[in-house]
């Protein structure tokens, strides 16, 4: 699986092998906040992570935001369903930025979210204000750590509940797993 985002998309999307991440419309991010359905949306998108994901977008500044930050939709090549989303929910604070993402139930287990989970971290790490890339998630959400492991991040210990990783420049993997 390549993990390198391919140059060749439109600036404001990044592809993957099987993925293309587009940084959220305005129009799409008040679809999502109006819980109205668009076409090109997959049966169970979206999700309430989703839904999250889309109200913290919008309340950083659709604007403001970097592109290599930005939130976007997880869509597929093949169909050009939109299948979840990934964005940070933080901008850069003493170098550090909070990643989260979602795919679909419909979609989970085909490595959709590690893929555009290394590629964006990846870019990310090119940004000048970000020098780590860090990730939460549940004690019983053993997928989503090894998701996180498999991308690259490391454990870190946090104080509280939950786990926490982080991605360094000199961690992430090579261009494919």
């Amino acid at each position: 699986m390549t993990l390198t985002p391919e140059r060749s998309a439109p600036s404001t999307s990044v592809l993957t092998e099987r993925l293309r991440l587009d940084i959220l419309a305005p129009a799409e991010t008040d679809a999502l906040i109006g819980l109205s359905r668009l076409p090109g949306w997959a049966e169970d998108f979206p999700q309430p992570t989703d839904l999250d994901a889309a109200r913290q977008y919008f309340e950083q500044g659709l604007h403001s935001v970097p592109p290599a930050l930005a939130t976007r939709l997880i869509r597929e090549r093949a169909t050009g369903e939109v299948v979840g989303t990934i964005g940070f929910l933080i901008l850069p604070e003493a170098g550090d930025t909070e990643v989260s993402y979602s795919v679909v139930p419909s979609r989970r287990n085909r490595g959709y979210a590690t893929e555009s989970l290394a590629a964006l971290a990846r870019m990310a790490l090119d940004e000048p204000a970000v020098s780590r890339v860090l990730a939460h998630t549940e004690e019983e959400n053993t997928a989503s750590q090894e998701l996180l492991l498999t991308a690259g991040f490391m454990p870190v210990e946090i104080q509280g509940p939950g786990l926490a990783f982080v991605l360094q420049a000199p961690q992430v993997p090579d261009a494919s797993l």
